[in-house]
């Protein structure tokens, strides 16, 4: 009986193979009788898949559809990866799968994390030395395939409390449960008041964690891992300004002309969330009531861990009688608080 020799690409199609009804010794010695035995190749035809220790190829073995019932289980096994399927054979890292009524056993290869070569092999149990092998490739991986930042801010303001969200999105193939590691170089995660937390991926296959701000101007790096693959993204952390800003002459509400009568101006800077960035500069100014700038201001500070600053005024040398405006604001706010003395003689 002639055999038929178009088989074809090595892909899930494989149709039915002209052979004998069992396997003998003088079946599977010469090779064309043994390339139609046992065909080995993978859904689709893809002899390649990226070294990510996640993506998943399908491996077909197609066996004679009339081999003989007891010789129909096929063993797999790999130089690289992780087979997932069938049933633990007595070799470590070798699995089982039997042949369906067509002859095919199927299995699937999951992608090591390194860059390089597989050889999957497929042998019959129960037929010593009918085996053929399949030549795969683990190519460069695109880190955000695994794992990728889907909310990443970047910008905070350097309040010490400001909370910002972080969001990551996972692969699909990895399995819930999965765990996300996040760590950052600046500011703490909530709530463990931490540089590192760790949260499980939902069941939209995302993981999200809140960075507090640090107190200080400056920029960090949040870090993300999982399935030992690491994403990274920048945050700033940015001057904090005042909500509102209160100033105060401590009851003292006239002044002389002159040099010799200070008021001591006292200032509160106050944010809704946080404090106010240390070091933030306190611009300090008095105007007439024709709003002309009047006297002077010394010994000025800028805002301090309490988020207070001060500064004294001195109505200085001026023919001018009346209401003075203190008024006090920082740089980048429109946000301005004001006090009102009087200058007399």
């Amino acid at each position: 009986m002639r055999r038929s020799t178009a088989l074809g690409s090595l892909v899930v199609s494989l149709l039915g193979l002209a052979a004998v009804g069992c396997y003998k010794q003088s079946d599977y010695e010469p090779p064309a009788l043994v390339e139609e035995s046992l065909v080995v190749g993978t859904v689709g035809g893809a002899t390649s898949i990226p070294a990510d220790g996640v993506s998943r190829l399908t491996i077909v073995a197609q066996l004679d559809r009339r081999a003989d019932l007891d010789k129909r289980t096929v063993v797999f096994s790999t130089s690289a990866g992780t087979l997932v399927g069938g049933a633990a054979a007595t070799v470590s890292g070798e699995r089982e799968v039997a042949a369906d009524s067509t002859g095919r056993a199927t299995i699937e290869l999951v992608s090591a994390q390194q860059v390089g070569p597989a050889v999957v092999l497929a042998r019959v149990k129960e037929v010593p030395g009918l085996s053929r092998s399949l030549a795969i490739g683990f190519t460069a991986a695109d880190a955000n395939d695994v794992i990728r930042f889907v909310t990443n801010p970047t910008s905070a303001p350097a309040d010490g409390a400001t909370k910002t969200v972080f969001t990551v999105e996972v692969s699909s193939a990895l399995p819930l449960g999965t765990q996300v590691t996040f760590s950052t170089s600046g500011g703490q995660f909530a709530p463990e008041s931490s540089a590192n937390a760790t949260r499980m991926i939902d069941g939209s296959f995302r993981a999200t964690v809140q960075l507090v701000s640090a107190s200080t101007i400056g920029g960090g790096i949040v870090r993300a891992t999982a399935n030992q693959v690491t994403r990274e993204t920048a945050i700033s952390f940015v001057r904090a300004l005042p909500d509102r800003i209160l100033v105060s002459t401590g009851g003292k509400v006239t002044a002389q002309a002159g040099l010799a009568d200070p008021v001591t101006v006292t200032v509160g800077f106050e944010r809704d969330i946080g404090s106010v960035t240390v070091g933030t500069g306190a611009v300090f100014s008095a105007t007439d009531s024709s709003g002309r700038a009047i006297g002077l201001f010394r010994d000025s500070s800028t805002v301090d861990a309490n988020g207070r600053a001060a500064s004294t005024f001195l109505a200085g040398t001026t023919s001018y009688r009346g209401p003075v405006t203190i008024a006090v604001s920082t740089p980048g706010s429109s946000v301005r608080g004001t006090a009102t003395i009087e200058i007399t003689d």
